[in-house]
Protein backbone atom coordinates (compact mmCIF):
# COMPACT_ATOMS: atom_id res chain seq x y z
CA UNK A 1 0.00 0.00 0.00
CA UNK A 2 1.59 3.17 -0.91
CA UNK A 3 1.66 6.18 1.21
CA UNK A 4 1.62 9.97 0.67
CA UNK A 5 1.71 13.04 2.82
CA UNK A 6 4.20 16.18 3.50
CA UNK A 7 6.00 14.11 6.35
CA UNK A 8 6.16 11.41 4.10
CA UNK A 9 7.63 13.82 1.29
CA UNK A 10 10.27 15.06 3.83
CA UNK A 11 11.86 11.57 4.23
CA UNK A 12 11.73 11.35 0.59
CA UNK A 13 12.93 15.22 -0.18
CA UNK A 14 15.74 14.09 2.37
CA UNK A 15 16.89 10.75 1.01
CA UNK A 16 17.08 12.55 -2.69
CA UNK A 17 19.19 14.90 -1.61
CA UNK A 18 21.60 12.63 0.12
CA UNK A 19 21.68 10.17 -2.50
CA UNK A 20 22.21 12.86 -5.01
CA UNK A 21 25.07 15.33 -2.56
CA UNK A 22 26.76 11.87 -1.80
CA UNK A 23 26.74 10.46 -5.50
CA UNK A 24 25.80 7.32 -4.17
CA UNK A 25 25.15 4.22 -6.44
CA UNK A 26 23.13 1.36 -6.52
CA UNK A 27 23.87 -1.35 -3.52
CA UNK A 28 25.69 1.92 -1.61
CA UNK A 29 24.75 2.49 2.15
CA UNK A 30 22.27 5.25 3.21
CA UNK A 31 22.01 6.24 6.99
CA UNK A 32 20.27 4.38 10.06
CA UNK A 33 16.82 4.95 10.95
CA UNK A 34 18.05 6.92 14.24
CA UNK A 35 20.10 9.72 11.72
CA UNK A 36 17.40 9.67 9.52
CA UNK A 37 14.80 10.70 12.30
CA UNK A 38 17.17 13.32 13.10
CA UNK A 39 17.88 14.91 9.83
CA UNK A 40 14.21 15.08 9.17
CA UNK A 41 11.95 15.21 12.62
CA UNK A 42 9.61 12.96 11.54
CA UNK A 43 8.01 9.95 13.86
CA UNK A 44 9.52 6.32 13.59
CA UNK A 45 6.55 5.17 12.42
CA UNK A 46 6.53 7.99 9.69
CA UNK A 47 10.08 7.04 8.60
CA UNK A 48 9.05 3.45 8.20
CA UNK A 49 5.91 4.15 6.02
CA UNK A 50 8.04 6.32 3.84
CA UNK A 51 11.21 3.73 3.47
CA UNK A 52 8.17 0.87 2.87
CA UNK A 53 6.99 3.15 -0.11
CA UNK A 54 10.63 3.47 -1.46
CA UNK A 55 11.39 -0.46 -0.92
CA UNK A 56 8.42 -1.05 -2.78
CA UNK A 57 9.68 0.64 -6.06
CA UNK A 58 12.90 -1.14 -5.67
CA UNK A 59 14.71 2.60 -4.94
CA UNK A 60 16.08 1.16 -1.70
CA UNK A 61 16.29 -2.30 -0.26
CA UNK A 62 16.65 -3.46 3.22
CA UNK A 63 18.90 -6.13 4.73
CA UNK A 64 17.90 -7.47 8.30
CA UNK A 65 20.80 -6.30 10.48
CA UNK A 66 22.41 -4.40 8.20
CA UNK A 67 20.19 -1.44 7.01
CA UNK A 68 19.21 0.39 3.88
CA UNK A 69 20.87 0.68 0.61
CA UNK A 70 20.58 2.29 -2.99
CA UNK A 71 18.16 -0.02 -5.06
CA UNK A 72 18.02 -0.71 -8.71
CA UNK A 73 14.92 1.19 -9.48
CA UNK A 74 16.76 4.57 -8.35
CA UNK A 75 18.49 5.50 -10.93
CA UNK A 76 16.15 4.97 -13.81
CA UNK A 77 13.48 6.74 -11.74
CA UNK A 78 15.67 10.06 -11.32
CA UNK A 79 14.95 10.46 -14.96
CA UNK A 80 11.36 10.72 -15.01
CA UNK A 81 9.80 14.05 -15.54
CA UNK A 82 5.86 14.45 -16.07
CA UNK A 83 5.11 17.41 -18.32
CA UNK A 84 1.49 18.75 -17.07
CA UNK A 85 -0.55 21.28 -19.77
CA UNK A 86 -3.14 22.96 -17.29
CA UNK A 87 -5.63 24.77 -19.04
CA UNK A 88 -5.25 27.72 -16.63
CA UNK A 89 -7.62 29.78 -15.65
CA UNK A 90 -6.24 32.46 -12.98
CA UNK A 91 -9.28 32.89 -11.19
CA UNK A 92 -9.22 29.59 -10.05
CA UNK A 93 -6.65 28.90 -7.58
CA UNK A 94 -8.18 24.96 -7.27
CA UNK A 95 -6.36 24.32 -10.20
CA UNK A 96 -3.21 24.65 -8.84
CA UNK A 97 -4.32 21.94 -5.99
CA UNK A 98 -4.21 19.27 -9.34
CA UNK A 99 -0.49 20.59 -9.50
CA UNK A 100 -0.17 20.02 -5.57
CA UNK A 101 -1.77 16.15 -5.78
CA UNK A 102 0.99 15.07 -8.60
CA UNK A 103 3.57 16.80 -7.58
CA UNK A 104 3.05 15.20 -3.75
CA UNK A 105 2.61 12.02 -5.78
CA UNK A 106 5.43 12.06 -8.50
CA UNK A 107 7.76 13.33 -5.42
CA UNK A 108 6.97 10.04 -3.10
CA UNK A 109 8.23 7.88 -6.31
CA UNK A 110 11.25 10.42 -6.98
CA UNK A 111 10.01 11.92 -9.93
CA UNK A 112 9.33 15.50 -10.54
CA UNK A 113 6.59 18.06 -12.41
CA UNK A 114 6.84 20.21 -15.12
CA UNK A 115 4.17 22.37 -15.48
CA UNK A 116 2.88 23.99 -18.91
CA UNK A 117 0.24 26.51 -18.88
CA UNK A 118 -2.18 26.69 -22.42
CA UNK A 119 -3.83 29.72 -20.86
CA UNK A 120 -6.73 28.47 -22.22
CA UNK A 121 -5.86 28.76 -26.27
CA UNK A 122 -6.05 25.72 -28.19
CA UNK A 123 -3.51 26.70 -30.55
CA UNK A 124 -0.94 26.92 -27.42
CA UNK A 125 -2.30 23.47 -26.61
CA UNK A 126 -1.25 22.34 -29.36
CA UNK A 127 2.17 23.60 -30.19
CA UNK A 128 3.02 22.54 -26.08
CA UNK A 129 2.07 19.03 -27.51
CA UNK A 130 4.12 18.66 -30.51
CA UNK A 131 6.76 20.20 -28.77
CA UNK A 132 6.58 18.00 -26.21
CA UNK A 133 6.52 14.99 -28.45
CA UNK A 134 10.01 16.29 -30.86
CA UNK A 135 11.85 16.50 -27.65
CA UNK A 136 10.97 12.82 -27.05
CA UNK A 137 8.48 12.94 -24.48
CA UNK A 138 5.80 10.00 -24.50
CA UNK A 139 3.65 10.67 -21.41
CA UNK A 140 1.87 14.06 -20.39
CA UNK A 141 -1.13 14.68 -18.41
CA UNK A 142 -3.50 17.55 -20.07
CA UNK A 143 -6.27 19.45 -18.58
CA UNK A 144 -7.32 20.28 -22.02
CA UNK A 145 -9.18 23.19 -23.44
CA UNK A 146 -12.46 21.86 -24.22
CA UNK A 147 -13.36 18.46 -25.66
CA UNK A 148 -13.52 19.74 -28.91
CA UNK A 149 -10.15 21.76 -29.63
CA UNK A 150 -7.21 19.39 -31.27
CA UNK A 151 -8.97 16.38 -31.14
CA UNK A 152 -6.77 15.23 -34.40
CA UNK A 153 -4.09 16.16 -32.96
CA UNK A 154 -4.68 13.60 -29.94
CA UNK A 155 -5.38 10.64 -31.94
CA UNK A 156 -2.50 11.29 -34.05
CA UNK A 157 -0.13 11.52 -30.97
CA UNK A 158 -1.94 8.24 -29.21
CA UNK A 159 -1.77 6.19 -32.74
CA UNK A 160 2.42 7.73 -32.65
CA UNK A 161 2.89 5.79 -28.78
CA UNK A 162 2.20 9.07 -26.71
CA UNK A 163 0.54 8.28 -23.04
CA UNK A 164 -2.24 11.02 -22.47
CA UNK A 165 -3.97 11.05 -19.27
CA UNK A 166 -6.67 13.62 -20.06
CA UNK A 167 -7.65 15.06 -16.43
CA UNK A 168 -10.76 16.59 -15.69
CA UNK A 169 -12.67 16.30 -19.10
CA UNK A 170 -12.31 13.93 -22.33
CA UNK A 171 -12.41 14.77 -26.20
CA UNK A 172 -14.52 13.76 -28.05
CA UNK A 173 -15.27 10.57 -30.03
CA UNK A 174 -11.71 9.44 -28.08
CA UNK A 175 -12.82 6.57 -26.19
CA UNK A 176 -9.89 4.68 -25.96
CA UNK A 177 -7.46 7.19 -23.24
CA UNK A 178 -6.03 7.23 -19.87
CA UNK A 179 -8.49 9.89 -18.25
CA UNK A 180 -8.98 11.08 -14.60
CA UNK A 181 -12.91 12.99 -14.30
CA UNK A 182 -14.88 14.03 -11.47
CA UNK A 183 -18.21 11.94 -11.46
CA UNK A 184 -19.78 14.62 -12.95
CA UNK A 185 -23.52 13.03 -13.47
CA UNK A 186 -23.39 11.58 -9.85
CA UNK A 187 -22.97 15.41 -8.88
CA UNK A 188 -25.64 17.18 -11.32
CA UNK A 189 -27.83 13.91 -10.33
CA UNK A 190 -26.90 15.56 -6.47
CA UNK A 191 -27.48 18.88 -7.17
CA UNK A 192 -30.70 18.34 -8.70
CA UNK A 193 -32.22 15.68 -6.42
CA UNK A 194 -30.89 18.58 -3.65
CA UNK A 195 -33.13 21.48 -4.94
CA UNK A 196 -36.04 18.93 -5.95
CA UNK A 197 -36.25 17.87 -1.93
CA UNK A 198 -36.24 21.29 -1.03
CA UNK A 199 -39.79 21.08 -2.90
CA UNK A 200 -38.59 22.87 -6.02
CA UNK A 201 -40.32 21.51 -9.71
CA UNK A 202 -39.03 24.10 -12.21
CA UNK A 203 -35.71 23.77 -12.46
CA UNK A 204 -33.30 25.46 -14.75
CA UNK A 205 -29.56 24.52 -15.64
CA UNK A 206 -27.60 27.14 -16.52
CA UNK A 207 -24.06 26.87 -17.40
CA UNK A 208 -21.04 30.11 -19.26
CA UNK A 209 -20.54 28.21 -22.05
CA UNK A 210 -22.47 26.07 -24.44
CA UNK A 211 -23.15 22.47 -23.47
CA UNK A 212 -20.63 20.21 -26.08
CA UNK A 213 -17.53 22.60 -25.23
CA UNK A 214 -16.46 20.34 -22.12
CA UNK A 215 -17.48 16.27 -21.76
CA UNK A 216 -17.72 17.59 -17.93
CA UNK A 217 -20.91 19.51 -18.74
CA UNK A 218 -22.65 17.08 -20.50
CA UNK A 219 -21.70 14.57 -17.60
CA UNK A 220 -23.70 16.72 -15.44
CA UNK A 221 -26.15 17.75 -17.56
CA UNK A 222 -27.17 13.57 -18.18
CA UNK A 223 -27.47 13.58 -14.11
CA UNK A 224 -29.66 16.82 -14.07
CA UNK A 225 -32.17 15.35 -16.48
CA UNK A 226 -32.33 11.57 -14.80
CA UNK A 227 -32.88 13.30 -11.08
CA UNK A 228 -35.75 15.25 -13.04
CA UNK A 229 -36.85 11.96 -14.42
CA UNK A 230 -36.47 9.76 -11.62
CA UNK A 231 -38.88 12.30 -9.89
CA UNK A 232 -41.61 12.10 -12.32
CA UNK A 233 -40.68 16.16 -13.28
CA UNK A 234 -41.70 16.88 -17.05
CA UNK A 235 -38.64 17.07 -19.02
CA UNK A 236 -39.02 20.65 -21.02
CA UNK A 237 -38.16 21.78 -24.25
CA UNK A 238 -34.95 23.32 -23.49
CA UNK A 239 -32.86 21.85 -20.37
CA UNK A 240 -30.02 23.67 -20.71
CA UNK A 241 -29.43 27.86 -20.83
CA UNK A 242 -25.97 29.67 -21.11
CA UNK A 243 -24.31 32.84 -21.66
CA UNK A 244 -20.64 34.59 -21.58
CA UNK A 245 -19.54 35.71 -18.10
CA UNK A 246 -21.62 39.04 -16.45
CA UNK A 247 -23.10 38.97 -19.36
CA UNK A 248 -27.10 38.82 -20.36
CA UNK A 249 -29.17 37.16 -23.23
CA UNK A 250 -32.45 35.42 -24.28
CA UNK A 251 -31.58 32.44 -22.12
CA UNK A 252 -30.56 34.61 -18.68
CA UNK A 253 -34.07 36.88 -19.75
CA UNK A 254 -35.65 32.82 -19.75
CA UNK A 255 -34.70 31.87 -16.27
CA UNK A 256 -35.81 35.36 -14.85
CA UNK A 257 -39.18 35.78 -16.52
CA UNK A 258 -41.62 35.45 -13.71
CA UNK A 259 -44.36 34.04 -16.09
CA UNK A 260 -41.59 31.27 -16.32
CA UNK A 261 -41.85 30.43 -12.45
CA UNK A 262 -38.12 28.96 -11.84
CA UNK A 263 -37.28 29.26 -8.53
CA UNK A 264 -34.45 27.10 -8.56
CA UNK A 265 -30.92 26.61 -10.78
CA UNK A 266 -28.43 24.04 -11.26
CA UNK A 267 -25.49 26.08 -12.32
CA UNK A 268 -23.04 23.70 -13.98
CA UNK A 269 -19.91 25.32 -12.32
CA UNK A 270 -19.61 27.60 -9.41
CA UNK A 271 -18.65 30.63 -11.02
CA UNK A 272 -22.06 30.16 -13.37
CA UNK A 273 -23.16 30.14 -9.97
CA UNK A 274 -22.09 33.15 -8.63
CA UNK A 275 -22.76 34.71 -12.05
CA UNK A 276 -26.40 34.20 -11.92
CA UNK A 277 -26.72 34.80 -8.39
CA UNK A 278 -25.27 38.29 -9.68
CA UNK A 279 -27.94 38.84 -12.40
CA UNK A 280 -30.67 37.75 -10.58
CA UNK A 281 -29.85 40.34 -7.64
CA UNK A 282 -29.45 43.35 -10.44
CA UNK A 283 -33.31 42.08 -11.24
CA UNK A 284 -34.25 43.05 -7.57
CA UNK A 285 -34.41 39.04 -7.22
CA UNK A 286 -33.34 37.92 -3.98
CA UNK A 287 -31.26 34.42 -2.85
CA UNK A 288 -32.10 32.01 -1.85
CA UNK A 289 -35.89 33.73 -1.01
CA UNK A 290 -36.96 34.25 -4.64
CA UNK A 291 -34.09 31.87 -6.54
CA UNK A 292 -32.61 28.91 -4.98
CA UNK A 293 -28.48 28.12 -6.69
CA UNK A 294 -26.10 25.44 -6.40
CA UNK A 295 -23.34 25.16 -8.34
CA UNK A 296 -20.68 22.94 -9.10
CA UNK A 297 -16.91 22.61 -7.74
CA UNK A 298 -16.25 24.40 -4.31
CA UNK A 299 -13.84 26.67 -5.39
CA UNK A 300 -13.30 29.22 -2.69
CA UNK A 301 -15.43 31.81 -4.05
CA UNK A 302 -18.70 30.27 -2.76
CA UNK A 303 -17.45 30.71 0.71
CA UNK A 304 -16.79 34.29 -0.05
CA UNK A 305 -19.92 35.21 -1.77
CA UNK A 306 -23.05 36.58 0.12
CA UNK A 307 -25.11 34.35 0.45
CA UNK A 308 -22.38 31.39 0.68
CA UNK A 309 -23.15 29.16 -2.45
CA UNK A 310 -24.23 24.94 -2.37
CA UNK A 311 -22.32 23.05 -4.23
CA UNK A 312 -20.83 20.14 -5.39
CA UNK A 313 -17.37 19.34 -4.28
CA UNK A 314 -14.98 17.54 -6.25
CA UNK A 315 -11.02 16.89 -5.07
CA UNK A 316 -8.46 18.41 -7.61
CA UNK A 317 -5.70 17.20 -5.51
CA UNK A 318 -7.24 13.61 -5.77
CA UNK A 319 -7.27 14.59 -9.95
CA UNK A 320 -3.88 15.11 -10.26
CA UNK A 321 -2.55 12.46 -7.94
CA UNK A 322 -4.59 10.03 -10.10
CA UNK A 323 -3.21 11.74 -13.10
CA UNK A 324 0.02 11.40 -11.93
CA UNK A 325 -0.11 7.39 -10.65
CA UNK A 326 -0.99 6.66 -14.26
CA UNK A 327 1.71 8.39 -15.58
CA UNK A 328 3.89 6.63 -13.09
CA UNK A 329 2.69 3.22 -14.27
CA UNK A 330 3.11 4.15 -17.91
CA UNK A 331 6.82 4.86 -17.43
CA UNK A 332 6.97 1.43 -15.21
CA UNK A 333 5.35 -0.49 -17.70
CA UNK A 334 2.93 -1.38 -14.98
CA UNK A 335 -0.03 -0.12 -16.97
CA UNK A 336 -2.23 -2.71 -19.14
CA UNK A 337 -4.04 -0.82 -21.58
CA UNK A 338 -6.49 2.43 -20.90
CA UNK A 339 -6.96 3.37 -16.83
CA UNK A 340 -9.79 5.33 -16.70
CA UNK A 341 -11.00 6.83 -12.41
CA UNK A 342 -13.65 8.55 -11.83
CA UNK A 343 -13.20 10.65 -8.57
CA UNK A 344 -16.08 10.70 -6.04
CA UNK A 345 -18.10 13.90 -5.88
CA UNK A 346 -20.36 15.17 -3.00
CA UNK A 347 -23.16 17.59 -1.98
CA UNK A 348 -22.06 20.81 0.15
CA UNK A 349 -26.07 22.23 1.32
CA UNK A 350 -25.34 26.20 1.92
CA UNK A 351 -27.28 29.07 2.64
CA UNK A 352 -27.85 29.70 -1.13
CA UNK A 353 -30.42 27.03 -1.58
CA UNK A 354 -33.64 26.69 1.05
CA UNK A 355 -37.28 25.01 0.62
CA UNK A 356 -39.55 26.61 -1.71
CA UNK A 357 -41.79 29.79 -0.77
CA UNK A 358 -45.49 28.30 -1.72
CA UNK A 359 -46.81 31.41 0.19
CA UNK A 360 -47.83 32.63 -3.13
Amino acid sequence: MAYSGKKLSIVIDYLTEYIKNNELKEGQRLPTESEMINATGVSRVTLRRALANLQEDKYIVSIQGSGYFVGSGLSTSQSHTVPIILSYDHQNSQILNIVSGAQSYLKSKMCDLEVHVSSRDPEAEKEMLLQLYKQGCRCVILFPVSSEDNNDLYFHLLQSGMNIIFIDRRPKNITCCNSVLSDNMTGGYLATKHLLDLGHRNIAMFGLEPLEHASTLYERHMGFLYALKENGIPIPEKTYFYCDYQLQNNDTDYIFAKENNITAVFAATDYAAVDIATLAYKRGMRVPEDLSIIGFDNLNITTVFAPQISTIDQSFTKLGEAAAEIAYGCFTKKNRGYIQKIIPVKLIPRESTKKRNTSF
